[in-house]
C-alpha cells in the first residue's frame, strides 16, 4: 500500500474513533473503505446572508471533503451546501490555505472548519469573498457567532493506538509519529496528540457606537446530544408540555367563547324563545312571566336572608317570613308586590296555554313543557360542547404546525361535538326530570348533572379522536372527555351554592368542566400513543409529535402533518414515515438537504428505538411503545 492510501486509511480510522458520539459534527463516509469522500454535518451557529440584506444565523451546515489523487500533498477540495457569509466561504468553495498543511490530520481539518463557521476563525486580508470580508471587519464586535468547543467528544472508544503517517509540506513522510498517545510517560507524544484547548472569547471590545446600527438575528445555540437508547422498548411517559398546549389551552378558551356566545343568545335558547319556536305562543308567553318570577323571587330571597342575619333568626320559622314583610320598608314592599303580581300573571298565562294550546289536556301540557326544557338544554349544551370542540381542533392544527389542517380539525370537532353535546343536554334533562325528585340530597344531584355532563365529554372527545382516526386514540379521548366532563357536571351544583349569582355560577362550572376535558384527552392520549417523535434539537425543541397510521408527512408546507415551518432548511415535503404492519419506514421525499439518520443520509430506513432523524436545523428522536 503506498503512502497516500496508507494516509487515507489511517485518516478513516481516526475519523470514525474522533467523531464517535460527537454532539455538534457527524462524519459521514462515502463509497468503499476506506472512502475518498466525506459528507459532514455541523451543528454549530453561522451566519448567511439575505437577499433582503438582514443577516440571518443558521445551525446545521452541510460540507463535502473529497480526498483527491494528490491528496496529501495538496490541499483536500472542501465545499459546503449550505448558505454562509463568511470571508473565506464564497460559491459553495471553502479556502483552507490558513489551516491546511500535509501533516494536518483529517480530524484536524473537519474542526478548523468548523471554527471558521463559527467566526471562531477568520482571515479577512486574504479573503475569498471580499464583500463577507468587508463586513466582517465592519462587524468583528459580533464574533464569534457560535461559541462550540468542537475538540470536546466523546473519546471512551478511541483507545486503541492508530498509526497515522503525517507529512511534511514537501509532501515526504515523517516517520514514527502518531495521534493518538501511545503512554503516559510519553510527554513528547501526548503533546502532540492531545489538541490544544482554543481560546472561546472574543478578542474584540464592543462598544455602543460599533452596536448601533447592526441587525443581528440570532437563534439557541444550545445543543443536545442526539444519541438515545437502543432498546426496543420505551416506558411511556406523560408530556405535560403536550397536555398544557394541545388539550387545557384551547379547551379553556374554549370553553370560555361558548359560555359567553350561550348567553348573548340566550333570547334564543331560553324556554320562551324554545316555545315559540315550537309554536306554542301562549306557552312561550307563560315563561316570559316566569324568568320575571325567578329574577324577583331571588331579589325578595336575598332581602329576607339579609333581614334573618341582621335580626338572628332562622329562616325555617314559621312567622319570620310574615314578620318581614310587616316590618319591611317601602323599597321591599314595592319588589314583593311586583314578585306577587308577575306570578299571578304568570299562573294566569299557564292556564290560558292549557285551555288554548292544549284544549286543556293536562298531559298535552306537561309534555310539551318538557320538550320545550329539554330542547333548551340541548341547544344550550350544543353550543358549549361545539365551541370546546372546535377550539379542540384548532389547537391540534396549530400544535403540528398547519393552518390548514387546523381549519379542517376545527370543522370535524365543531360538528361532531355540537350533535352529541345536543344530544347529552336533551338526556341530561330527562335524567333530572326522571330521577331526581322535589328535594334530591346534593350527592344524588351532583351524580345526575355529572352523568349528563358526561355524554357531552364523551362526545367532545370522540370528536378530538376522530381528528387522527385511530381506534386506540379515539378511546381514550373518548373516556379522557366522559371523566372530565362527568366531574365537572359533579361540582357544578356545589359551585352554585358557592357562587349565588347564577351566571357566575354557570361560567365558573364551564370553565372548569372545559378545564377537566382538555386535562382527560390530553392525558389518556398521551397513554395511549404507540409511536412518536421528539424533538431535540431546533426551534420546536421538546416537543411531542404523534405518529399514526398510514403516512405521517413532515415538511414546512402547511399541507403536511407535521410542519416545520420555521426550519428553513427543511423541504415543502421533506420526508414521510409510512406505517407498514408493525414497521415505521422513513422515506426521503428527495430534497436537497436529504434526511440524516443516525449521521447518515439515506432515501428510506426502517425506523427503530431512539433513531435520531436530522430533517433540516432539526433533530427529532424516534419512539415508540411496541
Amino acid at each position: 500500500m503506498d503512502a497516500r492510501l496508507r494516509r487515507i486509511a489511517s485518516d478513516y480510522e481516526q475519523i470514525k474513533k474522533d467523531f464517535a458520539g460527537h454532539k455538534n459534527i457527524i462524519v459521514t463516509p462515502i463509497g468503499d473503505e476506506p472512502p475518498e469522500k466525506y459528507h459532514v454535518t455541523y451543528f454549530v451557529n453561522g451566519i448567511y446572508l439575505q437577499p433582503d440584506g438582514r443577516i440571518e444565523t443558521l445551525s446545521r451546515h452541510e460540507v463535502e471533503i473529497t480526498l483527491h489523487a494528490e491528496y496529501p500533498r495538496y490541499k483536500p477540495i472542501c465545499k459546503i451546501e449550505t448558505p454562509i457569509w463568511h470571508p473565506n466561504f464564497r460559491d459553495g468553495q471553502i479556502c483552507i490555505g490558513d489551516i491546511w498543511g500535509a501533516g494536518e490530520s483529517l480530524t484536524d481539518i473537519i474542526i478548523n472548519i468548523g471554527d471558521m463557521i463559527q467566526y471562531k476563525s477568520w482571515n479577512s486580508y486574504s479573503p475569498l469573498s471580499a464583500d463577507a470580508a468587508a463586513w466582517a471587519m465592519d462587524n468583528k464586535h459580533l464574533f464569534p457567532v457560535g461559541n462550540v468547543d468542537l475538540y470536546v467528544s466523546d473519546y471512551a472508544s478511541a483507545k486503541d493506538e492508530v498509526e497515522i503517517d503525517l507529512f511534511a509540506e514537501d509532501g515526504s513522510v515523517i516517520e514514527g509519529n502518531s495521534n493518538m498517545p501511545q503512554s503516559a510517560s510519553d510527554d513528547t507524544t501526548q503533546q502532540a496528540s492531545v489538541p490544544v484547548e482554543k481560546d472561546e472569547g472574543n478578542d474584540f471590545e464592543i462598544t455602543a457606537e460599533e452596536l448601533e446600527g447592526i441587525e443581528y438575528v440570532p437563534i439557541a445555540e444550545r445543543m443536545q446530544g442526539a444519541s438515545a437508547s437502543a432498546s426496543s422498548t420505551v416506558k411511556v411517559k406523560i408530556n405535560f408540555k403536550t397536555v398544557l398546549v394541545k388539550g387545557i389551552l384551547w379547551a379553556l378558551l374554549g370553553a370560555l367563547i361558548g359560555f359567553g356566545f350561550g348567553e348573548i343568545c340566550q333570547h334564543t335558547t331560553s324556554n320562551s324563545g324554545i316555545a315559540n319556536m315550537l309554536g306554542y305562543k301562549d306557552l312561550s308567553k307563560y315563561y316570559k312571566y316566569q324568568d320575571k318570577v325567578d329574577e324577583l323571587q331571588n331579589q325578595v330571597y336575598d332581602m329576607f336572608k339579609k333581614y334573618c342575619e341582621e335580626k338572628g333568626i332562622d329562616q325555617e320559622e314559621d312567622d319570620a317570613f310574615t314578620n318581614w314583610l310587616t316590618s319591611a320598608d317601602e323599597t321591599s314592599l314595592g319588589v314583593a308586590s311586583d314578585y306577587y303580581d308577575a306570578y299571578q300573571k304568570a299562573n294566569k298565562q299557564l292556564y290560558e296555554a292549557y285551555q288554548d294550546d292544549f284544549d286543556e289536556d293536562e298531559s298535552d301540557l306537561k309534555d310539551a313543557m318538557a320538550k320545550v326544557t329539554r330542547t333548551s338544554t340541548a341547544i344550550w349544551s350544543g353550543v358549549i360542547a361545539l365551541f370546546i370542540g372546535l377550539f379542540l381542533g384548532i389547537g391540534e392544527g396549530v400544535y403540528y404546525g398547519s393552518k390548514q389542517n387546523a381549519i379542517k380539525y376545527a370543522v370535524i370537532g365543531a360538528i361532531v361535538s355540537a350533535v352529541i353535546g345536543g344530544i347529552s343536554g336533551y338526556l341530561a334533562q330527562w335524567m333530572y326530570a326522571s330521577m331526581l325528585g322535589d328535594e334530591p340530597s346534593d350527592i344524588t344531584a351532583a351524580l345526575v348533572r355529572g352523568l349528563g355532563w358526561a355524554i357531552m365529554g364523551l362526545g367532545i372527545g370522540v370528536a378530538v379522536g376522530l381528528i387522527k382516526p385511530e381506534l386506540k386514540r379515539i378511546g381514550s379521548c373518548a373516556v379522557g372527555g366522559l371523566i372530565g366532563a362527568f366531574i365537572g357536571g359533579c361540582l357544578f351544583n356545589y359551585v352554585s351554592k358557592l357562587v349565588p349569582n347564577a351566571i357566575a355560577s354557570r361560567g365558573i362550572a364551564i370553565i372548569i368542566m372545559g378545564i377537566l376535558i382538555g386535562v382527560g384527552v390530553g392525558l389518556l392520549e398521551q397513554f395511549a400513543k404507540s409511536a412518536w417523535l421528539k424533538v431535540i434539537r431546533g426551534e420546536f425543541e421538546g416537543k411531542e409529535y404523534l405518529i399514526f397510521p398510514g403516512t405521517t408527512s413532515i415538511g414546512n408546507n402547511s399541507k403536511n402533518t407535521i410542519v416545520l415551518f420555521k426550519d428553513k432548511l427543511v423541504g415543502p415535503h421533506h420526508c414521510d414515515i409510512v406505517m407498514q404492519g408493525s414497521k415505521y419506514i422513513l422515506k426521503d421525499c428527495g430534497t436537497p438537504m436529504g434526511t440524516v439518520v443516525n449521521g447518515m443520509k439515506t432515501t428510506q430506513h426502517i425506523l427503530r428505538q431512539g433513531d435520531a432523524i436530522a430533517v433540516g436545523n432539526s433533530v427529532l428522536v424516534f419512539y415508540t411503545a411496541k
